[in-house]
């Protein structure tokens, strides 16, 4: 064989080794297409939030839960009683409601239920910081039992007023206040069936229909982390950017989890009187993050606004598609 011909096999052989190894290496990282365009700014960036980055922490939230089961409200078909037994009480329905904000992963959440200091520009609980403080009151709760024949089925509606409150600037998150409602009995399967012959009265159906009451609280509450979730977000700083990726100081510290997408964005303050405001926010690009570690992050790029440039210094805020979605281990 010509010694030409049997080099030339030999480097052909040797690259598709290198090839196949590259292919089987688990570590190597997936080529990213950058797209170009205008990038869309979610809600979610304020001052206070921003002045958060460098304290390396998750935002704190403190949540109390008032209303829940109230034995005065006529439409409820259960008594107090029952609700007590089976723990469905302001104080039960608030863990309940931390847990679901804990699930996000993204704030450390305590519970506000036993404190009074709620006023004043500079609160504090045990000796921490409160950032936020969440309000949920049960304003509206009815149960009604409908027919289909040869049963009867109960129907249960709970309606709940949040209000969201950033502690230092006393601003109100949720200007309007947030009103969300939780329904169970609407679909088949759903609520407590009766049989033609069965009382409301009797124990085991109290205890079914105040079950039913905590079913719709709890759509309730998963609609209002939803809504807290689009408002209240992570945000981090640039610390180095190229035309591929981006580093950013914000990691598990700061509430991102490995494959989040943020918004990478320039921000100009005006001084309004005695303070500072955000006079104006520029999308710049959108960065998708594999490596988030403790205190810091490393993302590719996927969409860059060509008509601007990422630099050290612009902050990232969590994407709408991150910022409402539950991780899940």
């Amino acid at each position: 064989m010509n010694r030409s011909l049997v080099v030339a096999a030999l480097f052909l052989a040797s690259g598709l080794a290198a090839g196949a190894a590259a292919a089987a290496n688990l570590d190597a990282a997936t080529p990213v297409k950058i797209a170009h365009g205008p990038v869309r700014m979610p809600s979610g960036v304020d001052f206070g939030r921003m002045q958060l980055v460098n304290e390396a922490r998750l935002i704190r939230v403190y949540t109390q839960m008032t209303g829940v089961g109230d034995s005065s409200d006529d439409k409820l078909l259960f008594s107090r009683d029952v609700a007590q037994k089976i723990n469905l009480t302001n104080r039960q329905v608030n863990r309940r409601f931390m847990d679901m904000i804990l699930a996000t992963r993204r704030f450390q959440v305590f519970d506000d239920s036993t404190t009074v200091v709620r006023d004043g520009a500079s609160q504090s609980l045990d000796g921490k910081l409160m950032d936020i403080t969440i309000d949920g009151q049960v304003v509206g709760s009815t149960q009604e039992i409908i027919d289909i024949s040869p049963y009867r089925k109960a129907r249960t509606t709970v309606r709940l007023s949040v209000q969201m409150k950033d502690v230092l600037s006393g601003e109100q998150l949720f200007p309007a206040g947030v009103s969300v409602n939780g329904e169970w009995g609407m679909a088949q399967g759903e609520g407590t069936l009766l049989p033609p012959s069965a009382s409301t009265s009797s124990p085991d159906m109290q205890v079914s229909l105040a079950n039913d009451y905590q079913r719709a609280l709890d759509k309730a509450l998963t609609q209002a982390v939803f809504r807290i979730g689009q408002v209240l977000r992570p945000l981090g700083r640039v610390t180095f950017a190229d035309q591929q990726t981006v580093s950013v100081i914000g990691g598990s510290r700061h509430g991102f989890q490995g494959g989040d997408t943020l918004i990478i964005f320039h921000v100009d303050m005006a001084q309004l009187g005695e303070r500072q405001v955000i006079a104006h926010t520029q999308p710049l690009a959108v960065a998708h993050c594999d490596g988030v570690g403790t205190e810091s992050s490393q993302c590719d790029l996927t969409l860059v606004d060509t008509r601007f440039h990422v630099a050290v210094g612009d902050y990232a805020v969590l994407s709408d598609r991150s910022a409402t979605g539950v991780r899940e281990e």
